[in-house]
C-alpha cells in the first residue's frame, strides 16, 4: 500500500503528466519515424495537450510552502513549465533533420593525457564552425536527391546512381531503433536545452564545445571544486544581502556600523547597488551550482550505465566532458554583461525565445509588408516580449497577489521596445 501511494503521489504525477507528451514528440522526431507523414501529424496534434498537460501539472509539482521554496520552484516549475510549453510547439512544428555535428572525442582525452593548452580557444571555434558547415553540406547533399542524381548521369553511371538516391534506397539504409536506442534518442533530445549536436545549436561565438580536457580535470577542477567556491561566496553575499534588507538604512547603514564612517553620499550612492550586486552574486553562483551538479548526475550515469545496462540502452561512447561547456564565462575574462550572462545563461532558452517569439513576429512583420529593417526590430521585440512573458509568469505562478498582464508586463514591454529602438 506504502508503494501505491507513492506512484499516486501529486509530484510523481505531475512531472509524468508533464513529460508523457513531450516524450512522444521527441520519440517521434527520430529520423526513423520522421521520415513518415504520419509522424508530422501527430506531433502536431500532441501540442495542445502538452501545452495544457504543462499548466494543469504545474500546482501539482511545486514545492510547499510556497515563501519558503520561493526560488526552487521559479527554477524547477515555472521556467520548466515555460520551457515544456515552448517544446511542445518546437517538437510539434520542426520539419527537417534533428542531429547536427557531433563532439568526438580528441586523442588527449582517449590517452588521459592533460593537451587542453595545446588547442587555443580560436582554433576550437574555428574547426567547430568548419564542422557545422559540413555537416549542414552533407545533410543539404544528402536531402536534394534529384540533383546528386543529375550531376551522376552526366558521368554515365546513371543507372547505378539512380538505384543509390532512389526513395527506397533511402529508407531502406534508416533501421528501425531499438527500445533502448529510443530511450537514449529521447533522454538526450530533452535534456540538451542549448541544442548542442542538433541542427539548431548556437553558433560557436554565442556557445562551443569546452576545450579538449580530461575527464578527471572536469570532474575534479572543474566542477567539485568550482561548487566549493562557489557555495562559499554565494552563501557571503547571501548573509550580507539578508543583513541590508533587515537593516533600516540597507547596505549603507552595515558599511556604517561596520567601519564607524560619517555620512557620505559618494558612499551611499554605491552603497545603494550593494544589495543588488550580491543578489545577482547569489543567482550566478547558485545557477553554476545547479549545472555543475547535473554534469556530476550524467557522469554517473555514464559511468554506471556503460558497466551494468544492457548494450542497447547502455550510452555508446565513453563520457566527453567537450560536450559540456560552462553555463557563464568567467566574470573577469568577460567584456559586457552581455557577453557574461546573455552567451551563458539565456542561451538555455535561446531556441524557445527565437522560435516562439522572435520567428513569428518576423514573418507576421514580412506578411503585414514591412521592410527588412521592422522585419527585425519586430523579431527582436518578439523575443524580449516572450522573455518578459517568462519571467512575469514565472514570478505571478509563485504569489497569487501579483497581478501579471495589467501592470508589470506592458511597462516591461515598453521599456524592451524603447531599449530595442535605441539599438537600431
Amino acid at each position: 500500500m506504502h508503494f501505491f501511494e507513492y506512484l499516486t503521489h501529486p509530484k510523481l504525477l505531475g512531472h509524468a503528466g508533464l513529460m508523457i507528451p513531450l516524450t512522444i514528440q521527441a520519440a517521434l522526431l527520430h529520423p526513423y519515424y520522421q521520415q513518415n507523414v504520419t509522424s508530422s501529424v501527430v506531433r502536431r496534434s500532441l501540442i495542445p495537450i502538452a501545452v495544457i498537460m504543462a499548466f494543469v501539472t504545474a500546482p501539482m509539482r511545486k514545492w510547499l510552502p510556497l515563501e519558503d521554496s520561493m526560488m526552487v520552484n521559479f527554477c524547477f516549475v515555472s521556467l520548466v513549465t515555460f520551457h515544456a510549453t515552448c517544446l511542445a510547439f518546437e517538437y510539434g512544428l520542426h520539419e527537417g533533420p534533428v542531429l547536427g555535428p557531433k563532439c568526438e572525442l580528441e586523442e588527449a582525452e582517449l590517452s588521459g593525457e592533460e593537451n587542453e593548452t595545446s588547442i587555443s580557444p580560436e582554433d576550437s571555434i574555428k574547426s567547430q564552425s568548419i564542422g557545422t558547415t559540413e555537416a549542414r553540406k552533407r545533410t543539404n547533399n544528402h536531402a536534394s536527391t534529384d540533383g546528386e542524381t543529375k550531376s551522376t548521369t552526366m558521368t554515365g553511371d546513371s543507372s547505378e546512381s539512380n538505384v543509390k538516391n532512389s526513395p527506397t534506397k533511402k529508407k531502406e539504409q534508416l533501421v528501425k531503433p531499438s527500445t533502448g536506442e529510443l530511450v537514449r534518442f529521447v533522454l538526450w533530445l530533452l535534456f540538451s536545452p542549448r541544442g548542442l549536436e542538433c541542427q539548431w545549436a548556437p553558433h560557436p561565438s554565442i556557445v562551443t564545445f569546452r576545450k579538449p580536457i580530461s575527464t578527471s580535470t572536469f570532474i575534479l577542477r572543474e566542477n567539485l571544486g568550482r561548487v566549493f567556491v562557489l557555495h562559499a561566496y554565494g552563501t557571503m553575499c547571501w548573509a550580507l544581502a539578508t543583513c541590508a534588507f533587515h537593516h533600516p538604512q540597507g547596505f549603507y547603514g552595515i558599511i556604517k556600523d561596520v567601519t564607524g564612517l560619517s555620512e557620505s553620499s559618494v558612499i551611499k550612492f554605491f552603497a545603494g547597488y550593494g544589495t543588488s550586486f550580491c543578489i545577482g552574486a547569489c543567482m550566478w553562483t547558485g545557477l553554476e551550482i545547479a549545472a555543475a551538479g547535473m554534469n556530476l548526475f550524467e557522469f554517473l550515469l555514464y559511468s554506471i550505465g556503460r558497466r551494468f545496462l544492457p548494450v542497447s540502452w547502455a550510452p555508446e561512447k565513453p563520457f566527453n566532458p567537450r560536450r559540456y561547456p560552462p553555463l557563464f564565462s568567467k566574470p573577469w575574462e568577460s567584456k559586457s554583461m552581455s557577453e557574461f550572462w546573455g552567451r551563458g545563461w539565456h542561451a538555455l532558452f535561446r531556441r524557445d525565445l527565437t522560435f516562439c517569439g522572435a520567428l513569428p513576429a518576423f514573418k507576421l512583420a514580412a506578411m503585414l509588408g514591412f521592410g527588412k529593417q521592422v522585419q527585425k526590430l519586430s523579431g527582436l521585440m518578439g523575443a524580449m516580449f516572450l522573455s518578459g512573458l517568462m519571467h512575469e509568469y514565472g514570478e505571478s505562478s509563485l504569489d497569487s497577489k501579483n497581478q501579471m498582464f495589467l501592470f508589470q508586463l506592458p511597462t516591461e514591454f515598453s521599456c524592451e521596445f524603447f531599449h530595442s529602438n535605441r539599438q537600431y
